[in-house]
């Protein structure tokens, strides 16, 4: 018999029934990661005030081509306003905790950093002479880790929680382009990119272990090394794209 907050249960019944058993240890769980994320950018946004934070870190393929390569993570970590960062931690706070506990602390880190550089490198490549900040690609991008494992379970992603939410973050930068919503445009390739390096996480972490495509204890440190991979292409995009401006 395994022990559950009310009793005990059969662990063949529960298997049978397709029911999860709650261990105390589940019930304490706490989302350390998605906190201590969440302090820092909030820390960042206190400090931008009267300094020169925002323009040493904004992202843009003019300064990563000079060489600023640190630009693609501390774009992620910046903020145009209380709404900018409020808006971004909420999404943050709703997505993270059920994916750092899904993956744990590492893989989850894995995957938000990697939504951000993939953020960052779809600016360098798409939208070079742009600058950009926010914390919007790597939030997408647990967005689009949870779009994908929805996929790979099978199910409608219109029926992920998250799906509104993405639908939402794509046409707001297209519809700034336009109309002025009072918190200035919003990079679409930021959202999008964040998004897609989301889902190739959730691919080489998910996907390809449960198909034995590749080995579960290949699994992080392959993700680890697409998370480096995005940041080197990240400064190629900026590379790339400096010939058309010179």
């Amino acid at each position: 018999m395994s022990s559950a907050p009310v009793g005990f249960h059969c662990p063949e019944c529960v298997a049978e029934s397709g029911q999860r058993v709650y261990r105390p240890r589940d019930l304490q769980f706490r989302p350390q990661a998605t906190i201590a994320l969440i302090a820092l950018n909030v820390v960042v946004f206190f400090a931008q005030q009267g300094s020169s934070i925002t323009n040493d870190g904004f992202v843009s393929g003019f300064t990563v081509a000079e060489g600023e390569w640190w630009r693609l993570v501390t774009a992620g970590f910046l903020h145009t306003s209380l709404l900018h960062i409020g808006f971004n931690m909420y999404l943050l706070w709703l997505l993270g905790p059920q994916l750092e506990r899904a993956f744990g602390k590492v893989r989850f880190l894995l995957i938000y950093f990697g939504s951000m550089l993939g953020g960052s490198a779809a600016v360098t490549f798409f939208n070079w002479p742009s600058a950009a900040i926010g914390a919007s690609g790597a939030v997408l991008g647990l967005a689009g880790t949870m779009g994908a494992i929805y996929r790979i379970r099978g199910f409608d992603v219109r029926q992920s929680p998250v799906f509104g939410l993405v639908v939402l973050n794509l046409a707001l930068p297209i519809l700034t382009s336009f109309v002025d919503l009072g918190f200035g445009r919003i990079s679409f390739w930021g959202h999008l990119g964040g998004m897609v390096g989301g889902a190739i996480l959730a691919v080489i972490l998910v996907w390809l272990p449960e198909r034995g495509t590749i080995p579960k204890d290949l699994a992080t440190p392959l993700a680890a090394a697409t998370v480096a991979a995005l940041a080197v292409l990240g400064v190629i995009g900026a590379e790339l794209m400096l010939t058309p401006f010179l």
